[in-house]
């Protein structure tokens, strides 16, 4: 979670509990989603307080920096900035590999009764990002692009080639960016890669 350096990594596929959605990240749908992932996970995580629940081969864990899937609705002109409005996210934690998607039904149901609220839109993934090309950002979100060009020369340096699939990227935040001064934010930033050699198949 804590790259020294832009580097290139293979990322397995993990287990996520995930909220989707569109608009920026500043928007009241944006920190609603976040929201919502903490109660279903915490149901999970404090599972093994209840006589009554027994999750197979739970073990206790610690929960993992925020993460989110992004790209946009529409393509910037080169050196124009983007449209907040107009990104696309999935915002995720990461989960342990016993929970399956039996356990994330259930925690949600725990966290409805509980706290009287819609969950129905958390969700349970598997996702694989595979091959990419990964770095720490230090500072605002707005600055993102100096860390992306890095990147970009170090695929160039590397024979590969950063590409676009679903989402443009992953960000890890290492920093709760709602407690945390911009210029003190730590955030991984991962793209999709792969060989040049690929890329002529």
């Amino acid at each position: 979670y804590y790259p020294k350096k832009v580097e290139a990594i293979m990322v397995p596929e993990m287990t996520y509990l995930t909220v989707s959605g569109a608009g920026e990240p500043a928007g009241e749908t944006f920190q609603k989603a976040i929201a919502s992932l903490y109660p279903v996970e915490y149901t999970i995580s404090m599972s093994y307080k209840k006589e009554d629940c027994k999750i197979p081969n739970f073990y206790r864990f610690v929960v993992p920096p925020l993460e989110g899937l992004w790209t946009s609705k529409t393509v910037p002109k080169k050196g124009e900035p983007l449209k907040k409005e107009d990104f696309v996210w999935k915002i995720m934690l990461r989960m342990p590999e016993f929970v399956t998607k039996e356990v994330v039904e259930w925690a949600k149901e725990e966290a409805e009764r509980k706290k009287k609220q819609d969950f129905s839109h958390v969700k349970y993934e598997k996702i694989e990002d595979g091959f990419c090309v990964q770095a720490l950002h230090k500072g605002s979100f707005d600055e993102e692009a100096h860390t992306f060009a890095q990147m970009e020369e170090f695929a160039a340096a590397e024979g590969l080639q950063l590409i676009h699939k679903a989402y443009h990227h992953r960000e890890i935040y290492l920093s709760d960016f709602r407690k945390t001064a911009p210029e003190k934010l730590k955030t991984v930033l991962r793209q999709y890669a792969r060989t040049k050699e690929e890329d002529k198949i």
